[in-house]
């Protein structure tokens, strides 16, 4: 089972930390956090790849606490999820450096949508610089291109997101609804697209990409060793 992206709520109502988890919870890992000085404490000592900040708080409103933990805690994404419609909050939120503002109500789909674009934003980013390297073979994580013995490959958006999850995970099988909801989320597409893609994949990176392997029923894995 492939791993659910963790998401913090910070919400002071209590009711509307129980919705969340309802709606929530089959798609992400969640941590529920009423009182907004916990979630200090919580980053401390615990992971998370979202923040989910409600604005309006008695204790301690969601700016404060954004500016409390956004120095030690720079590359964590953070969406404002707030009932208060103003330009003026929504601006703020921005400039403070928050990626999203999302004002309520908003439907599951593109709450869902929004958090897994900024991760997959975030965790693209931390890889931009990255070299992953088989005998052979070197993926170009920052250009996007592949490189076999002294052959330059510049691959597509497509080709390079599936390339780079199999060879940052050899030897792991991926089904095809993981990689279809890693590359089109909450878009419905026929499984041919995923074969198209991969077999225009397959053919840039002749010879390696006969490691590139199709498990019957499983999904897709980089059989490397």
């Amino acid at each position: 089972m492939e791993r659910k992206m963790h998401v913090t709520i910070v919400d002071d109502v209590k009711d509307n930390l129980k919705s969340y988890n309802e709606l929530l919870s089959p798609t992400f890992n969640l941590e529920l956090i009423q009182n907004p000085v916990d979630l200090l404490s919580f980053l401390g000592k615990t992971e998370t790849d979202l923040i989910l900040l409600d604005l309006h708080m008695p204790t301690m409103n969601g700016f404060e606490l954004y500016e409390k933990f956004k120095t030690s805690h720079p590359d964590l994404p953070v969406i404002f999820l707030s009932g208060d419609p103003s330009e003026e909050s929504i601006i703020k939120g921005l400039n403070l450096g928050a990626d999203d503002f999302i004002v309520k109500p908003v439907s599951l789909r593109e709450l869902v949508a929004r958090i897994k674009n900024k991760i997959n934003t975030k965790q693209a980013q931390a890889n931009e610089s990255e070299i992953i390297a088989f005998d052979g073979f070197k993926l170009h994580c920052e250009m996007q291109m592949a490189e076999i013995g002294e052959e330059k490959i510049q691959l597509t958006p497509i080709e390079f997101k599936l390339i780079h999850l199999l060879a940052k995970n050899p030897n792991k099988v991926f089904s095809r609804e993981y990689i279809t909801n890693l590359l089109w989320p909450n878009i419905h597409v026929q499984n041919q697209n995923i074969d198209t893609h991969l077999s225009n994949l397959r053919k840039k990176l002749m010879p390696f990409s006969k490691y590139i392997r199709t498990i019957k029923s499983r999904g897709y894995i980089l059989r490397i060793g």
